[in-house]
């Protein structure tokens, strides 16, 4: 329905999303057979499908929005809003439009991925911190050193992406609680008292660094839900 105006779907980037919605499907026919069974613990179980079904419409979400950054970026040739034509203009709102709802959404799948393993695993990490991060869930496994495999296979692709993921949070932060993510850029140029131009960011690094995150959180779905089908058999 949305391939006209988010563009072909980028085939790695499909194959990513494939990987991770399979992990989480194998796990949920597990969870579908303990469902059946019934016993006390089958409204846990039955929570944990919930979730899972969530994660799945998030992630073909956040692939929208990656496509969609990606489509109308480049269709953006200027470095500033007042040398662009109004379709070039057009372009570069839905750009920004897709932009920040994908680095919003990237975190937020990752948040609710630690909540996740935190009740999966009960690692009690709202003991340490009331309202906690997927990051924070990590620190609290590898603190108490808990499922220590998983945990190291989580760590290595937080270092992995560990650069593009900090700016890509900073953006975020600044889009929640300060400014406009797109006006960053603005605050670092020596000619601040230029008011006749409303300077663009460097939207190939932006794309980058998103695809980057992207990366980063389907292959930590898929580790996380490899890792809890092969660790909790039927």
């Amino acid at each position: 329905m949305l391939s006209p105006i988010l563009g072909k779907p980028n085939e790695t980037e499909t194959a990513l999303l494939q990987q991770s919605v399979r992990a989480i499907e194998a796990y949920r026919k597990d969870l579908h057979k303990l469902i059946e069974r019934g016993g006390p613990e089958c409204g846990r179980y039955t929570r944990f499908d919930l979730w899972c079904r969530g994660f799945v419409s998030a992630l073909v979400e956040l692939e929208w929005s990656v496509r969609g950054a990606g489509n109308f970026g480049q269709q953006v040739s200027h470095t500033y809003e007042e040398a662009m034509g109004e379709e070039e203009l057009g372009c570069y709102h839905t750009h920004l439009y897709f932009y920040k709802n994908a680095f919003i959404r990237l975190f937020s799948i990752l948040d609710k991925l630690g909540y996740f393993l935190n009740d999966m695993y009960r690692l009690q990490t709202e003991r340490v911190k009331a309202k906690f991060s997927y990051f924070t869930v990590l620190r609290q496994m590898h603190d108490r050193k808990l499922q220590p495999k998983l945990e190291e296979r989580l760590f290595e692709q937080k270092q992995r992406f560990k650069v593009p993921m900090d700016r890509l949070r900073q953006k975020r932060n600044m889009e929640i609680h300060h400014i406009n993510a797109e006006m960053l850029d603005d605050l670092t140029r020596t000619d601040l008292c230029r008011a006749d131009r409303t300077y663009i960011e460097d939207l190939a690094a932006n794309l980058n660094d998103l695809r980057c995150g992207y990366e980063m959180v389907c292959r930590t779905i898929a580790i996380a839900f490899d890792y809890i089908r092969r660790d909790r058999p039927i």
